[in-house]
């Protein structure tokens, strides 16, 4: 059930609502549009509990009555933090507000946006709090479906000044758009292999084009590709039953300057990863499905882009199949020609999202782009250094990693940068091709997977995301998150394309 965002004028002691949050940094401000009473009765609150506004840090003042609501919940931004910190805090703290008003069965929560230092800069992070955490992928269960409906927010009130109105309404619908991205991602990710085949990806695509005045579509099946000389990724989909699909999408807008940058985004699409000849073991392998996590990022940017309005040529890309065990599979031993030309020794096939990737950045680095970003749950290497809420990145240029850098600080989707030492090239040096799939060596196996894909791209400006961890979850590590897929990717993608639009 969509949740229904409403602009009020009330002060905020008066509001009808039954969950009142309210942001803060410090208590020394006045609180405007409180009565003297009501506010002092929260401060003194706040005082006894020795508050101190730490960071994302959700007071819930259980024995405040303020006017009519049945909560109060007090946010903290952090003390001398930056707005872009504050926003992460407020996406933090109000999805945590919002699961508490779901366990107790409230349905409307009112933000007060006049309190001491909060601004409308929180609207949009508090919109994609309340959006992604009230997410629940319930198509394959009436008990899910109905738990869900019984705990969700109805209805979010932001109060604010008459003035402020336009900007906070502006703010609602933008991220209420950007959120509509997310969620096609997380779907994507979250539904069983066999729903979301790589014809499947392919319907996707072609279904955001057909809604879309701007954005084309071309599908290149299994025919088209090998004339295309997409050979290395076609031996990753030898192994299934399953057909494969190269996924091109583009979005040229109509109004603009002439010259504009052209972007492409890759995304890995590996619908299902049994680790093929080299099978993975039987455990978790049914979180496999979430490997073409990178794909769905894709997708989900995709359908949101004419919203967006962004004067930026951009193309999207996914090679996208199934690796799988067959007579008819790729073998260790085998060496595979990619597009580009370059030779690739195969020493283990549960290293075949780069395989993959060879191909699809080798055909984008053919145009000449401005720049080439990929994303891909690479390597299990990235998660045990960075964890579940990271993403590494690695880049051949500087510019547009500190871009991608200041994106993923603008949208709260944390990402690391992470070195590619020369030391290390000599680690994929085959005996018998230009190189192999996998390092010689055991250690830094993310960073070994990211200098094999920059071999594909020539001189083109480049970023490589590894979002094995943050792409998918087992549990709830951020308060705006739920198991399963998180939709990363997409929120990063649209501030680093706003960002290369506006310059």
């Amino acid at each position: 059930m969509a949740i229904a965002y409403k602009i009020s004028f009330e002060r905020p002691a008066k509001a009808e609502v039954e969950v009142l949050v309210i942001p803060l940094q410090d208590l020394k401000s006045e609180w405007l549009g409180w009565p003297t009473a009501s506010a002092d009765m929260v401060k003194k609150e706040l005082r006894r509990r020795g508050w101190q506004a730490k960071w994302s840090l959700v007071e819930i003042l259980a024995d405040v009555k303020i006017g009519r609501t049945k909560l109060v919940a007090v946010i903290g931004l952090g003390q001398n933090e930056s707005v872009l910190r504050q926003q992460e805090a407020m996406r933090r703290g109000i999805a945590s507000v919002v699961s508490e008003a779901g366990r107790l069965g409230l349905k409307t929560l009112g933000i007060d946006l006049l309190s001491a230092n909060a601004a409308v800069e929180f609207v949009s992070a508090a919109v994609e709090g309340i959006e992604m955490v009230s997410y629940g992928f319930t198509a394959y269960s009436r008990k899910l479906a109905k738990k869900q409906k019984d705990s969700s927010l109805e209805q979010a009130v932001l109060l604010c000044r008459e003035e402020q109105a336009s900007v906070v309404r502006r703010a609602i619908q933008y991220s209420s758009q950007l959120i509509k991205g997310v969620e096609l991602a997380r779907d994507l990710v979250n539904k069983p292999a066999g729903d979301m085949s790589p014809v499947k990806l392919a319907r996707e695509a072609q279904g955001i084009a057909r809604r879309s005045k701007f954005i084309k579509v071309d599908i290149l099946n299994r025919e088209r590709a090998r004339r295309e000389k997409f050979n290395a990724f076609l031996a990753v989909a030898g192994g299934s039953a399953e057909e494969p699909y190269v996924i091109h999408l583009k979005y040229v807008p109509t109004v603009g300057k002439k010259g504009r940058k052209k972007i492409w985004i890759i995304g890995k699409g590996i619908t299902f990863d049994s680790g093929g000849l080299s099978i993975k073991p039987a455990e978790h392998m049914e979180s496999m499905k979430s490997d073409m996590a990178g794909a769905a990022a894709v997708l989900g940017l995709f359908a949101v882009l004419e919203r967006m309005a962004l004067d930026v040529e951009v193309h999207g890309l996914i090679a996208a199949c199934e690796n799988m065990p067959s007579g008819t599979a790729y073998r260790p031993g085998d060496v595979l020609t990619a597009l580009n030309g370059k030779t690739i020794e195969v020493l283990n096939t549960d290293a075949e999202g780069r395989i993959t990737l060879a191909d699809a950045l080798s055909f984008a680095a053919k145009s000449e782009p401005s720049a080439i970003i990929d994303l891909a749950t690479l390597t299990g290497a990235c998660l045990v250094a960075l964890g579940e809420t990271v993403a590494g990145l690695w880049s051949n240029n500087e510019e547009l990693k500190q871009k991608v850098v200041q994106a993923a600080n603008q949208s709260g989707e944390r990402v690391e940068t992470m070195p590619m030492p020369e030391e290390y090239e000599s680690k994929l040096d085959s005996p018998i091709a230009d190189m192999q799939n996998i390092s010689s060596s055991r250690y830094g196996g993310a960073i070994s997977a990211a200098m094999f894909l920059r071999e594909f791209v020539g001189d083109v400006p480049w970023a490589h995301l590894d979002i094995a961890g943050p792409s998918y979850v087992e549990r709830r590590y951020l308060p705006y998150w739920n198991r399963g897929a998180t939709g990363y990717g997409v929120r990063l993608l649209v501030s680093l394309l706003e960002d290369i639009a506006a310059k």
